[in-house]
């Protein structure tokens, strides 16, 4: 009878391969008897391990089918029994059923491991051992586990299980294996921080929001406005400057002034496109000439924000330029493939502003008076910088709201203050007769090489500048500037009116007096001083002293007058201080201050030998003319003007007034020398007979004047043969209406003395006015001063 299988392992015959070995084929359906395998107890090691806190693992029996029923279905998939060896590749490896869970479940019998092995095989191969289920760790253990005894095999021996190696308490997540190590956290701790966090925030916010809303509100609101406003300028109207006549030296007219924006052009390509028109529309304009191509590309690449590149455009050529970049701006080829947003801003890269431009309609006529304006439309010198306030007026300003792109936005005006207009200025001087004179004055220094020469023509009564000129060699009367308020000479025997002044008011002369006067006088210290020409010893009257320009005559009659009085009467002509002349620059020239006490006095021993003949003390032109304006105007001296009138925007008209003046001398003084001045243009026959400016008498006029040597200084000494010739004069005699003092710097030509180089023009500066202005004829004769002194026979001095 077979036996039956063993429960506990099950028939192994069910892999599908029919057993082998003989022996066992009685174990099979063919009734061979089984030969029980003889199998030796694995015996195993345990592992020293920790204990483990886990529950034994719980598994359920696989379920497999009765050995039996595998080898049925076996011969059922191979049509039968086979009893041949299974091959090498046939083999199977047998599956080993799930071990029972229970102690019941176990069986006692002994299994058959021979089930589908090779014969060869099964007496050298151990019988394999039985895992049980792991018991669990008792309370009690120690942290040794023992081995786990699964129960008895049919031979008596026992069955030992592997030893499991201790664990550490795990946690599966999600198919990870992690530590159950985590930290404890205080929830209501961790509650109370974040709430602390968040009440700290929320506090620190309602602290800034406070500051920036309540405390800086006024800041933050003036750095927006700054940020989203512009204010610009609305420039004023320049006032215009006209001659006495109204002929206008300088005006304004609209212009234009370019600018472009660098960051809003599109590319590179586009700049130079840009370029190449704004350089051709600037071709014949005021602006040519001054920016380069280079230099404008280089601005348009320096990432400024705003650039002006051309000013002084006329409204038609800045609308020329405008047109011609529009096409390239607004991408009219297409080539940048703009939107319309980007349109918007990239035609804004090119713009204009409205900007006043001067004009000079009389070009270099007067330009050292009327001046220039610099690029920021302010005066730098002349009238245009005196006057700057008056003629520019009052600029207004508009406040509007602007793009990002710095354009501004339309209908965005807060605020407006319309601009004031300035004034216009009318000059005393007078155009035509301005050009006239300075053309006078450039041909004399040039006839007489002259190194220059300055010229000042006032009016008798008012001291009005009727015309004022500087001229030097080999430049222009621009370039020249204004030297007869800036150039300070020496002016030699002109001022020796200063001297018979303060005699004549003192007492000391009259028309009668006759003084012996020899070819030199020395003074105390040992100063000798001589006349110009070689003579014996002279009677001569004072009239012809002046006349014939004595220096020893002169001195003799500064001797009388005393060093206190002639230095009080240059004051009074207001020498070594500025005449006040609405100019700047002007000098004051020098006089050395007198003082009684001669450690405070700064003239030396040889002051008052040369001061009274008009060495050591120096002036300008403009002194000068003031000088005898005094004496042509009855004694009374009037400060030296340029302004005639202003009118204001609204249209009122001011007169200009320097007063009524002061009186340095009496009037019967004045007019005594008014006649003693005409005896200089006396020609009569005989030396005796003529003064030392018969070239500077005009027909049908009575002229008075004086001529002026002076030796120029050279390294600290008084040149030989460098000097500086001067003529001043007034005309008509009888009733003056111009004075006239001009001078020249160190002529080469002729004899070099003012007489000879000086008076012929003054002679054509003369006749010019009284031709151009319709000066009356004189209606009497100049009185005749004859003999002016006694010469000896055969002496012609």
């Amino acid at each position: 009878m077979t036996p039956p299988p063993n429960p506990s392992r099950g028939d192994r015959s069910t892999g599908g391969n029919p057993p082998s070995d003989p022996r066992r084929r009685a174990a099979t359906p063919s009734g061979r008897p089984a030969v029980p395998r003889r199998t030796e107890p694995r015996r195993t090691e345990p592992r020293r391990t920790e204990p483990r806190r886990t529950e034994p693992r719980r598994t359920e029996p696989r379920p497999t089918e009765p050995r039996a029923d595998r080898a049925r279905a076996t011969q059922r998939s191979t049509g039968g029994t086979s009893d041949r060896a299974p091959r090498a590749d046939e083999r199977r490896t047998p599956r080993r059923t799930a071990a029972p869970t229970t102690p019941l479940e176990r069986p006692r019998a002994a299994r058959d491991r021979g089930v589908g092995r090779p014969h060869a095989d099964r007496a050298a191969t151990p019988e394999r051992t039985v895992r049980t289920p792991r018991p669990a760790a008792a309370p009690e253990s120690t942290g040794r586990r023992r081995p786990t005894e699964r129960g008895a095999r049919p031979d008596g021996q026992r069955v030992v299980s592997r030893p499991v190696r201790a664990r550490a308490k795990t946690r599966s997540v999600r198919g990870r294996r992690v530590n159950k190590r985590a930290a404890r956290i205080n929830q209501k701790v961790r509650g109370r921080v974040a709430l602390t966090l968040m009440l700290s925030l929320l506090a620190a916010a309602m602290v800034k929001l406070v500051f920036v809303q309540v405390v800086n509100a006024d800041s933050y609101a003036a750095i927006g406005a700054d940020q989203r406003q512009r204010t610009i300028e609305l420039p004023a109207q320049r006032g215009r400057i006209t001659d006495a006549t109204g002929t206008p030296f300088a005006f304004s007219v609209e212009g234009r002034r370019l600018a472009i924006r660098p960051t809003v052009f599109s590319d590179d390509i586009q700049r130079g496109q840009v370029a190449d028109k704004i350089m051709a529309g600037l071709k014949g304009t005021q602006a040519d000439g001054t920016i380069t191509r280079e230099q404008l590309l280089a601005k348009m690449k320096s990432g400024k924000t705003y650039l002006y590149v051309a000013d002084k455009l006329t409204p038609a050529q800045a609308d020329v330029i405008m047109a011609s970049v529009y096409d390239i701006l607004t991408d009219k080829n297409k080539r940048l493939k703009l939107t319309v947003k980007q349109k918007d801003k990239v035609i804004n890269a090119v713009s204009t502003e409205s900007q006043s431009i001067r004009e000079y309609p009389s070009q270099s006529i007067g330009d050292a008076i009327v001046g220039t304006l610099g690029w920021d439309g302010h005066g730098l010198s002349g009238v245009e910088n005196r006057f700057d306030s008056l003629l520019a007026g009052t600029a207004g300003s508009r406040t509007f709201d602007i793009q990002p792109s710095g354009t501004p936005i339309p209908g965005t005006v807060t605020s407006e203050t319309p601009a004031t207009d300035g004034s216009s200025i009318q000059l005393s001087i007078n155009a035509s007769g301005q050009y006239v004179i300075q053309q006078l004055l450039c041909d004399t220094v040039t006839q007489t090489g002259a190194q220059g020469g300055d010229i000042v023509v006032t009016d008798a009564k008012t001291n009005k500048l009727f015309a004022m000129a500087s001229c030097k060699a080999r430049k222009t009367p621009t370039e020249s500037g204004n030297g007869a308020i800036t150039n300070r000479i020496e002016p030699g025997s002109v001022n020796k009116v200063v001297t018979f002044a303060a005699a004549l008011e003192a007492g000391k002369i009259n028309e009668k007096m006759v003084l012996p006067v020899g070819y030199d006088i020395t003074f105390d210290g040992g100063t000798t001083v001589r006349d110009a020409w070689v003579h014996p010893l002279l009677d001569m009257k004072v009239q012809g002293i002046l006349a014939k320009s004595s220096n020893v005559g002169t001195l003799m009659i500064a001797q009388q007058v005393g060093k206190q009085a002639f230095y009080d009467m240059e004051r009074k002509f207001g020498i070594g201080v500025k005449t006040g002349v609405e100019l700047n620059n002007e000098d004051s020239g020098f006089l050395p201050p007198y003082d009684p006490d001669p450690a405070k006095s700064e003239w030396s021993a040889g002051s008052f030998a040369n001061l009274p003949i008009g060495q050591g003390l120096s002036m300008t032109m403009v002194q000068l003319a003031t000088m005898y304006q005094a004496i042509a105007n009855d004694g009374v001296l009037v400060k030296p003007s340029i302004i005639q009138s202003t009118t204001s925007p609204d249209g009122k008209v001011e007169q200009s007034s320097r007063g009524a003046g002061v009186r340095v001398m009496s009037a019967k003084t004045a007019r005594t020398l008014q006649k003693w001045l005409t005896a200089t243009m006396q020609d009569g026959e005989g030396a005796e007979n003529h003064g030392t400016a018969p070239f500077a008498a005009i027909n049908g006029y009575q002229v008075a004047g004086k001529t002026g040597t002076a030796q120029q200084v050279v390294d600290g000494v008084y040149s030989k043969t460098e000097f500086t010739t001067t003529f001043a004069g007034f005309l008509p005699a009888d009733k003056p209406q111009y004075v006239i003092t001009l001078s020249l710097d160190r002529p080469t030509k002729g004899d070099r003395e003012g007489g000879t180089n000086a008076a012929p023009l003054f002679h054509d500066v003369g006749s010019y006015l009284t031709d151009a202005m319709d000066v009356p004829p004189s209606t009497t004769k100049a009185p005749d001063y004859t003999p002016f002194f006694t010469v000896p026979a055969g002496e012609n001095g």
